[in-house]
């Protein structure tokens, strides 16, 4: 049954396909994960994209970026929804890579660890700023995620729940929330059964749809300028800044950001080094592993020559 949007709420408009009805509207959405390290963003991702669930973890480097399709209907139109999901780094510090992933979006999933309840205070200390500096207070459509329910009683839900509702109300306007809140814009999940997922990000896909219409490109171009201005007034205060650095300027090295996601997947993943306390020493390794890769995916010497002299000569002062 639709309610007053025209939207239809059967589970089974989801679906994993790329095939379209001929009547129907495709629109390709950008969507950015946002939270702590470890909150379960990549389980989430995962169980969204292939109803799957790992226990292992893995700790994102850059963007790990999927997609999939979600076929809606708003007000007797039917939509198909290119979800573009973009999975970052969670770790403070490497503000730089990202905003240059933030920027261009048209929705974000933030995310906390229901079990560790810090990790909602986070969002407010440092994830919602980045992303009101990044889109210049002008905020994308916004699905809040309690993530791990099933490692919780329901009343850390419902704590959570209620902390979601008062950092909405600090975030965005009355208006905005208003319109969205029969939506459910606000999700308790857990990436380990699957409880909540899909609706969560169905809400989103609804929200964007609804969003469409005032979309302006030209503010999504003006993120990509606010976050070149991040990259240069970084002074590189700590080997960290430096790796955020590092990171952010290699896929102008191989001049292709899918092949550079692989490639910095591939070294951080063989890395032991720590994204929190990097060493000297293991960032170094880290520029010579990319570099060997970029070698071997065609990158002009000039290039790597280049990279390596400017980041090492920056990791100088510490040692």
């Amino acid at each position: 049954m639709p309610n007053k949007f025209g939207y239809r709420i059967d589970r089974k408009d989801i679906y994993a396909t790329t095939y379209y009805h001929v009547n129907m509207e495709e629109v390709l959405k950008k969507v950015v994960l946002l939270g702590d390290s470890a909150v379960g963003k990549t389980s989430l991702m995962n169980r969204f994209i292939q109803n799957a669930f790992s226990d292992d973890y893995i700790s994102t480097v850059g963007a790990k970026v999927s997609k999939k399709i979600v076929k809606i209907n708003l007000n007797n139109v039917d939509y198909a929804i290119s979800f573009m999901l973009w999975d970052i780094i969670g770790s403070e510090g490497y503000k730089s890579t990202q905003s240059r992933h933030i920027a261009g979006l048209n929705g974000a999933i933030i995310v906390a660890d229901l079990s560790r309840p810090e990790t909602i205070k986070k969002l407010e200390e440092y994830w919602i700023p980045l992303l009101s500096e990044t889109t210049a207070e002008i905020m994308p459509p916004i699905l809040f995620v309690g993530n791990k329910l099933d490692l919780v009683d329901q009343a850390a839900a419902d704590k959570a729940l209620a902390d979601f509702q008062s950092l909405d109300a600090r975030v965005r306007s009355e208006t905005v929330i208003e319109r969205y809140k029969i939506l459910q814009p606000y999700v308790m999940t857990s990436a380990k059964t699957g409880q909540g997922v899909e609706e969560g990000f169905r809400s989103l896909a609804v929200m964007m749809v609804m969003d469409h219409e005032g979309y302006d490109p030209l503010t999504r171009q003006m993120e990509e300028v606010i976050a070149d201005s991040i990259y240069e007034v970084d002074e590189r205060k700590t080997a960290k800044s430096v790796l955020d650095m590092v990171v952010v300027d290699f896929p102008f090295v191989v001049h292709s950001s899918e092949a550079s996601r692989l490639i910095l997947q591939d070294c951080f993943g063989k890395s032991p080094m720590s994204k929190d306390k990097p060493t000297p020493k293991e960032i170094r390794e880290i520029i010579d592993c990319l570099l060997r890769n970029a070698r071997e995916k065609g990158a002009s010497e000039e290039a790597i020559t280049k990279y390596k002299a400017k980041w090492l000569e920056k990791l100088e002062r510490f040692g």
